[in-house]
């Protein structure tokens, strides 16, 4: 009889070791699996308040998501260094990380291929004109204007500069007011730095042709007295009245209207002699995620491209990827910080009820490799220089 009850002792105790090895990662213990999220462009506001939370709900307990910031280099090198043991998922990227891991062999080409669970037939021109110029490796979660516009306060400056032949005059007669964040580290410089290629009339993909471009920006430097690290601090230096004019990104200064944050004596103006800049975020995938993970992942993606899901970031000043994301499909709870997002809006970004880039004036970030290029002539041209 102890003989028999041993035995089924340890049959239970072997059973029950079984069954725990076998739900350890959460399948089939009825626990949700788990997908790692990173972002390396900020948004949380948008990913981690409103997308994580509508998707864990809307799919009732199958999934949990993990979610985590990092900066574009600490990711790659996080990824680089995990390689086919690591635990990303989803990197959500801006127009660095994309081309840098593409470059590295990191990211999965998820278009063509996934293009049906992920809505590609549902994209806005200018996302179609981004999966084809990285070859369908990320697929755009939201492009904005990036600029170039000019914040400005309305009490010293009654006659704003509307192109960049004007700033350059209003710089000279009001010498320390004007500046502009450093341009490898700011989006509303690099749109200043795009739009004034543009209006000489050269072209930022071929830096060595941007003569004009950097003649410019030394003789204005001549009239400022720093380049300020963070976007912020230049914003902080226009609030403190310590200048008067700086760059600026058209939907991120809607936003902190909205909010509150602006002083209401901050005006602001498009420059008019060159097309919008066009900023984009990306939804990229790790190569040879094990395919559970990558259905996880792909699962995510595709509901965060959805209008239902798209819609939403336009109570945070996004315009999403998704042509089919309209003001109607915001969620009750949202609605009057869109409401206040579009009353903010300077009349050339909207149509109604909808924040846009009206159709033919956007141009896309330049390549990889001229774009830093960019980045460490500026450093050596014009930074060096203070």
């Amino acid at each position: 009889m102890k003989k028999g009850l041993g035995i089924l002792l340890s049959l239970a105790l072997t059973v029950g070791i079984l069954l725990t090895g076998c739900s350890s990662d959460g399948a089939g213990s009825g626990s949700p699996q788990k997908i790692t999220v990173y972002t390396v462009a900020g948004g949380d506001e948008y990913y981690k308040d409103v997308l994580v939370p509508m998707f864990e709900k809307a799919m009732k307990g199958k999934y949990k998501v993990e979610y985590g910031r990092s900066t574009p280099q600490e990711l790659i090198n996080k990824i680089k260094a995990q390689g086919k043991n690591g635990n990303i998922d989803v990197v959500i990227s801006g127009v660095d990380a994309l081309p840098i891991g593409m470059k590295q062999g990191l990211w999965e080409q998820i278009l063509p291929k996934y293009g049906k669970e992920l809505h590609a037939d549902e994209l806005n021109e200018l996302s179609q004109a981004y999966v084809k110029k990285f070859d369908g490796y990320g697929i755009p979660n939201k492009t904005g204007p990036a600029g170039p516009v000019l914040a400005y306060n309305k009490d010293k400056v009654k006659q704003p500069p509307k192109t960049y032949e004007e700033l350059k005059q209003w710089v000279k007669k009001h010498p320390k007011k004007f500046m502009y964040a450093a341009v490898p580290s700011s989006g509303p410089s690099r749109a200043f730095f795009f739009g004034l290629a543009q209006s000489m009339g050269e072209d930022y993909n071929k830096v060595e042709s941007l003569n004009k471009t950097w003649s410019y920006l030394e003789e204005i430097g001549q009239n400022i007295d720093l380049y300020p690290s963070k976007t912020s601090d230049s914003f902080n230096y226009l609030y403190d009245g310590t200048v008067d004019i700086i760059p600026h990104s058209p939907l991120w200064a809607a936003m902190l209207k909205a909010t509150g944050t602006l002083p209401p004596n901050i005006g602001l103006i498009k420059l008019t002699d060159a097309k919008t800049v066009v900023d984009s975020h990306f939804y990229v995938m790790p190569k040879d995620l094990p395919e559970d993970r990558k259905k996880a992942a792909l699962e995510f993606i595709g509901f965060a491209l959805s209008k239902e899901a798209q819609a939403q970031q336009l109570a945070t000043g996004a315009i999403p990827s998704n042509k089919n994301a309209t003001p109607d499909l915001i969620l009750p709870q949202y609605k009057d910080d869109y409401k206040k997002i579009i009353d903010s809006v300077i009349p050339e970004f909207k149509d109604g009820d909808m924040m846009i880039i009206p159709k033919g004036d956007g141009v896309l970030f330049p390549d990889p490799d001229p774009m830093n290029q960019i980045y460490k002539t500026w450093e050596e041209k014009i930074q060096s220089k203070k």
